[in-house]
């Protein structure tokens, strides 16, 4: 794998996503507070945020595609919760310390794909294993090892199908429209517009 060497643009652009996702981050943490209250006299609480968690695995997916670099998909993720805790997170820094978590995930994924696959599988699964990582994290932060192994399966299964749907689908499907726009014809997605993608779908 021949070294990559960062471009301006694509600081840039980190940095633009890190800003866009942190705001839509925060947002979504409270959909979830409202959607656990809503689940609640249903006894499925427990599932409310697991059925949006994809959206937190975004930034690092959705900027990796793009700009198709090593350090991307962590550097991404731990801008975008570093903003979010300055705009108004109170979850300290713990939310930087779970986009690092959740950003080394996807970029593992890259990293073994050696960064030449870009498709719905890698992407779904550089999802899957942000959201396995922060899962095994939750187990002692938030004591999710108290819980019956039966809620705990089903909350990583949901997460699962909600990293595949966000950070996998809805990613992919983001990163293509904005590159056929043109915008985006200066990245390596640009570049794979341009001849037939070996590794792709």
């Amino acid at each position: 794998m021949k070294q990559e060497v960062w471009k301006l643009r694509d600081i840039i652009l980190m940095a633009i996503f890190g800003v866009v996702f942190a705001v839509i981050y925060l947002v979504i943490f409270d959909g979830g507070m409202a959607l656990s209250t809503v689940l609640a006299p249903l006894g499925l609480s427990n599932y409310a945020f697991e059925v949006i968690y994809g959206v937190w695995f975004m930034a690092s997916t959705l900027a990796a595609y793009i700009i198709r670099k090593p350090g991307v998909a962590l550097i991404t993720e731990v801008l975008a919760s570093s903003i979010e805790l300055l705009m108004g997170n109170s979850g300290g820094l713990t939310v930087v310390l779970t986009g690092a978590i959740q950003g080394a995930g996807a970029e593992l994924v890259f990293l073994l794909f050696r960064y030449k696959k870009w498709n719905f599988l890698s992407m779904s699964l550089a999802g899957m294993l942000s959201a396995l990582f922060i899962f095994c994290y939750e187990l002692y932060y938030l004591s999710y090892y108290l819980l019956a192994p039966s809620v705990l399966i089903g909350q990583l299964a949901v997460r699962f199908v909600s990293a595949i749907v966000f950070s996998g689908i809805l990613c992919k499907v983001l990163g293509d429209l904005l590159a056929k726009t043109g915008v985006l014809k200066s990245y390596a997605i640009g570049a794979s517009l341009k001849q037939p993608e070996v590794y792709d779908d």
